[in-house]
C-alpha cells in the first residue's frame, strides 16, 4: 500500500488568502521557514492498475480520500496520477468521501472533464448533502456521471475498485453536519 499525502492544510491553504496572523504573513513576506501548504486530501494506492496492458511496467491506481479544492494542483505535482496510457488519461479509479463538507468536495467540480463516470464512494447522510443540500453531484451528473457506491455504517468492511487489496471500513463519528445539510450525520 502506498499512501499520498496531497495537502496537509485546513480550509484555505496555507497561507490562508485573507490571513494575516504571524505565520501567514510570515511566510508571504519570507520571514518564516515553512512551506505552503493545499488543503488536505490523500490519496492510497494498493496496487497496479489491471487496466494496463501486459508487457509494460505496470502503473498504480489511486483511490482520492476527499477532492480538496486544490485537487488540480496536488494532481499535477505528482506524476504517478498521469500515467498517459490515452491522450486523456488518469490513475484516479475512485473517490471516497469522508463527510460532505465543503473543503472535501469542491475538488470534485474540477474532475469533472473525466473520461469515465466517477466512481463515488459515500455515506448516505453524505449522498443526501451532495443531491440536496448542496447538490455537486447533480451538476456532475450533467459532465462525466457519478456512479455512486454506497458506504454502510454497520461495520462491514468495503472494497473500492482500483484498491481491491485494501480493506475499507466505515466509522461514524460525532461531528457538526455540513452547511446546507440536509440533515442526521450519520
Amino acid at each position: 500500500m502506498k499512501i499520498r499525502v496531497l495537502g496537509s492544510a485546513a480550509g484555505g491553504g496555507f497561507p490562508q488568502w485573507n490571513c494575516n496572523c504571524r505565520n501567514c504573513s510570515g511566510l508571504r513576506g519570507g520571514t518564516l521557514r515553512a512551506r505552503a501548504r493545499t488543503q488536505s486530501s490523500i490519496a492510497v494506492s494498493g496496487g497496479a492498475d489491471p487496466g494496463r496492458p501486459g508487457g509494460h511496467q505496470e502503473a498504480l491506481s489511486w483511490v482520492l480520500i476527499n477532492a480538496s479544492p486544490d485537487i488540480l494542483a496536488q494532481l499535477r505535482a505528482h506524476p504517478d496520477f498521469q500515467p498517459a496510457r490515452a491522450s486523456r488519461d488518469t490513475a484516479v479509479s475512485a473517490i471516497v468521501l469522508v463527510d460532505g463538507q465543503v473543503d472535501h468536495t469542491t475538488g470534485l467540480y474540477m474532475l469533472r472533464e473525466s473520461t469515465r463516470s466517477l466512481a463515488l464512494w459515500c455515506t448516505d447522510a453524505v449522498y443526501a448533502d451532495l443531491t440536496r443540500g448542496n447538490p455537486i453531484l447533480e451538476v456532475l451528473s450533467h459532465y462525466c456521471g457519478i456512479e455512486r457506491r454506497r458506504v454502510s455504517l454497520d461495520g462491514n468492511g468495503f472494497a473500492v475498485e482500483g484498491a481491491p487489496a485494501l480493506h475499507w471500513h466505515a466509522l461514524p463519528i460525532a461531528g457538526k453536519p455540513a452547511l446546507k445539510s440536509s440533515g442526521d450525520r450519520s
